[in-house]
């Protein structure tokens, strides 16, 4: 019986389909390999540009006896479904540690549910559930702000990573009350507004910052393309891909460093985006007109997701919105071997104390 329940699962369907399978998974290793040689190739412009700003992070802050509040949060991975709604449950929690030991009694946990109906996809239902957890995050990090025991506060993800998708759900109605303050949300973009007041209030305070460990953007592709005036020069990667392939442990990227002041790295990544649509469709085009239509696509974007009548808001509304999307900075760290770095963001203005307690903090905890 026990050496029965030890054949593997594979060995136990038909001989034809185990010899296809292996077939299969032949080619696919083939196709890899010849995919990784050729990265070796399209790597090398992209490291000339990139290579001097990568730099050892020498200067440790000492952070041990600072208080720092670390907040994240949950949705059902699964929603469910029963007769006529949908049915979705979150979390937040927020603890507080004095360097890396937590303080006794010092954790607050939230939870909730939302409701939908079949009128709601199951995509844009997802959107807003996880727009109700990321609510209740920022909602508990300016709590964490305002008690005068902390003296940082850490997010997960990227200040403003939830904009994505918010054009698609604005408009839907949402009847979820908060569970913190008993407000009830009749429709998704009035939580969209309190999400944009709350981030708004966290950028300003100066004391907090995101940990992205799934970074989707490709600024860099775009950069380097654009730097080189060139299509070829971009080798279709994200910044998370490219850096594990260039930095060591303990080597920092400053991305703002890297890019400049003038260009955010959302535009450098629709840039990319833009670049790698034409070359599958074999059309170029100048690379500063590329640029531009970059420019015009994250503004747009922006106000699509965030403003309540979109195109159709005042222009100092739509530049205040996009001028805040657009404040953040950057910066990757190699904390261990075999991931990628770790990406930090904080405000575009975040003093030099603050930045080396947190890349210190970082490489020091992994």
């Amino acid at each position: 019986m026990e050496a029965e329940e030890s054949i593997p699962d594979l060995l136990r369907i038909p001989r034809p389909l185990q010899e296809s399978f292996f077939e299969l998974a032949r080619r696919e290793a083939d196709r890899l390999l010849r995919e990784l040689s050729a990265i070796g190739e399209l790597l090398k412009r992209p490291y000339e540009v990139v290579a001097p700003h990568l730099r050892k992070h020498v200067r440790r802050v000492e952070w041990g006896d600072k208080v720092f509040a670390v907040v994240d949060g949950s949705d059902t991975p699964s929603i469910d479904e029963r007769i006529g709604i949908k049915f979705g449950l979150v979390a937040a929690c927020r603890k507080y540690f004095r360097g890396i030991e937590q303080l006794p009694g010092a954790e607050r946990y939230v939870d909730g549910d939302l409701r939908g109906s079949h009128h709601e996809s199951r995509e844009d239902f997802s959107k807003m559930l996880n727009l109700v957890t990321t609510y209740l995050e920022r909602r508990y990090a300016v709590k964490a702000l305002e008690d005068g025991t902390v003296d940082y506060v850490v997010i997960d993800g990227s200040f403003w990573g939830f904009r994505a998708g918010c054009s698609r759900v604005k408009k839907l109605e949402l009847n979820w009350t908060d569970p913190v303050t008993h407000k009830n949300f009749e429709d998704v973009q009035q939580l969209i507004d309190e999400l944009v007041r709350l981030t708004k209030k966290l950028l300003e305070s100066g004391r907090v910052f995101g940990v992205v460990k799934r970074v989707a953007t490709s600024s860099i592709d775009g950069y380097v393309a654009y730097r080189m005036d060139d299509y070829s020069a971009a080798p279709g990667l994200t910044d998370r891909s490219l850096l594990m392939l260039m930095m060591e442990v303990g080597e920092v990227l400053d991305l703002n460093g890297l890019i400049g002041e003038d260009t955010p790295h959302e535009v450098f990544s629709a840039l990319s985006g833009i670049i790698h649509e034409r070359k599958r469709r074999g059309k170029k085009m100048e690379m500063k007109k590329l640029l531009n239509k970059a420019w015009e696509r994250v503004r747009r974007q922006i106000v699509n997701d965030l403003l309540p009548r979109g195109r159709f808001e005042p222009e100092d509304k739509k530049d205040r919105i996009i001028h805040e999307v657009l404040s953040t900075r950057r910066v990757f760290v190699r904390t261990v071997p075999d991931q990628p770095p770790v990406c930090l963001e904080f405000p575009k203005g975040v003093d030099a104390e603050t930045l080396d307690l947190a890349l210190s903090y970082a490489l020091d905890t992994a």
